[in-house]
């Protein structure tokens, strides 16, 4: 009996080989959705989507059926993808999506990022690239309302923050996790702290440190990537002692930190960006069956509170140094989390994604109406 078939389209090129940042979430979604379906790829420059768009129309016109398109946005403008920016193509990937409602194929579309709502873009970026670039997100934005049937977003939240398409509906999709076998559940004490991800701008975590060097008694392993420690270290000197340990990992180099840790971290400074915003970390923390300290005040502070998976405290240094305390004192509460842990972990991962783009799509499609 042949599967079911679904299209995938991103309007650049995949980065299959040590994906970071960005170029993960489209990796992990697509593999995830190649386990049910099989899958029409639309992906890299103008030129090679422009030729797999060809055959995926082709197909349709012979009477194939594929269930839904699910797309992922680029943190750029989708005009200007190309490797030279400019916008060259500004019709291809909405006609595509056009063409697809057309034949009664749902499209839902990933809406990545708003940095370029935030300060931190007019720091980054020159005004005459940045007036450029803002009119083009416009212009997604605008087209989005003409041509896709549902917008997953990183957190409703992110909802408040860019003016969306009132046409066009809108639910959360945060990232997921790998689903990893987890081994034998580890030691519950002594409290075993892990943190892995950025240091600098969004990624501010001095009173959580300060607050590890006032607990002796507890074990942090801190990996980051090495150019940014450099330039984050000074900020962090008076803080490190010998229960905390820097280290420089990415990928599966990562395993044996999971899996030495009893305790994951995503205590980070709160402010704006993190309001909205869902840390890949979070799911990647659950995935491993880690319990998670969070700060107030952040939407993972708010996930972590609302789904019992760990404790969100204040973001101050003596809340780190009580919370801390008390789990050292009574190691059993590490277990308690844990096992909360595992009894949602699986909704979160990358195949649960897939199911709930399947199901918010396929309640969309018209065509056994």
């Amino acid at each position: 009996m042949s599967r079911p078939q679904a299209i995938f389209h991103v309007p650049y090129p995949l980065q299959f080989t040590n994906p970071i940042g960005g170029a993960v979430r489209p990796v992990k979604m697509l593999r995830a959705l190649q386990e049910p379906y099989d899958v029409a790829v639309v992906a890299g420059d103008a030129a090679e989507r422009r030729q797999a768009m060809g055959a995926v129309l082709t197909r349709l016109k012979a009477g194939e059926r594929f269930e839904f398109c699910y797309s992922e946005s680029s943190t750029m403008p989708t005009a200007l993808t190309q490797r030279h920016h400019l916008p060259t193509h500004p019709l291809l990937d909405f006609s595509f999506f056009h063409q697809l409602r057309g034949h009664g194929v749902p499209v839902g579309l990933f809406y990545r990022d708003i940095h370029w709502r935030f300060p931190i873009y007019r720091n980054s970026t020159s005004l005459p690239k940045r007036l450029v670039a803002k009119a083009f997100y416009r212009y997604d934005l605008a087209a989005y309302g003409r041509t896709v049937d549902h917008l997953f977003l990183p957190s409703v939240e992110m909802a408040g923050y860019v003016p969306l398409p009132r046409r066009v509906p809108v639910s959360a999709l945060p990232p997921g996790h790998e689903g990893e076998g987890l081994g034998p559940e580890p030691s519950n004490h002594p409290v075993r702290l892990f943190y892995v991800g950025g240091t600098l701008q969004n990624y501010r975590m001095h009173e959580f440190l300060a607050g590890v060097h006032d607990s002796p008694q507890v074990q942090f392993t801190l990996c980051t990537r090495e150019n940014e420690w450099e330039r984050a270290r000074p900020e962090y000197t008076d803080w490190l002692g010998d229960n905390v340990e820097v280290v420089h990992a990415n990928g599966p180099a990562t395993a044996p930190y999971f899996a030495q840790a009893n305790v994951a971290v995503v205590a980070t400074e709160p402010q704006e960006y993190w309001n909205f915003a869902a840390p890949l970390k979070v799911y990647e923390y659950l995935g491993h069956g880690l319990p998670i300290i969070a700060s107030e005040g952040s939407l993972a502070g708010r996930f972590v509170a609302e789904q019992g998976v760990g404790w969100t405290v204040p973001y101050r240094r003596d809340a780190f140094v009580e919370l801390l305390a008390d789990l050292d004192a009574h190691p059993e509460k590490i277990s308690q989390a844990r096992e909360r842990v595992l009894a949602i972990r699986e909704d979160h991962s990358w195949a649960g994604r897939v199911r709930e783009v399947a199901q918010v799509l396929g309640e969309l499609d018209q065509r056994g109406a």
